[in-house]
């Protein structure tokens, strides 16, 4: 099994969303989420190629779409290094700045 990494930055974006869909849709919808975020995390560390090429963001090299959500990841000799979890409708780039 390949390791996932989360970085700070990362895991304040699943805090937020966690908090953000508690409020919105109950404690039942963010474990359900959660659990759906982790599960492709674990994914992406054994298949690291599934996600899309982003070479327009420095830092960046890899997304993946879940949910409203883009995952933003690196591959490792381990696994994955998860940089982001950002709303689909956000301004990508100027969250890697």
């Amino acid at each position: 099994m390949k390791k996932v990494s989360i970085t700070p930055k990362a895991r304040a974006d699943l805090r937020d969303i966690s908090r953000y869909t508690d409020q919105k849709w109950g404690r039942q919808q963010r474990f359900k989420y959660l659990k759906q975020l982790g599960d492709r995390f674990a994914f992406l560390a054994e298949t690291p190629e599934m996600g899309k090429k982003r070479d327009e963001i420095v830092g960046a090299p890899f997304s993946y779409h879940e949910g409203r959500h883009v995952i933003f990841y690196r591959a490792t000799a381990e696994g994955i290094e998860i940089l982001r979890v950002l709303h689909d409708a956000m301004d990508f780039p100027r969250h890697f700045k």
